[in-house]
């Protein structure tokens, strides 16, 4: 990625923090959560072909033990 790529990313990605934060106030997590990868999976569908979609989602599951917990926010 490029630095705009890169800018890019960091501003949506601290955008919907933002408003995902904001919904923690009126839903569960565990729905915020759930509806957040409906709808990436549901982006990725739309934008990849059937190959780089299931490329995808075995990235997704390959990096199970890479993903972290959020330290410094309690969400429950």
């Amino acid at each position: 990625m490029d630095k705009k790529e890169d800018k890019d990313l960091q501003e949506a990605f601290d955008d919907l923090y933002r408003y995902t934060i904001i919904m923690g106030v009126k839903f569960n997590w565990n729905i915020i959560a759930a509806t957040l990868v409906t709808i990436g999976l549901r982006i990725y569908k739309t934008v990849l072909d059937d190959e780089d979609y299931e490329k995808m989602t075995k990235s997704i599951s390959k990096s199970y033990d890479k993903i972290k917990k959020f330290e410094n926010e309690t969400l429950h």
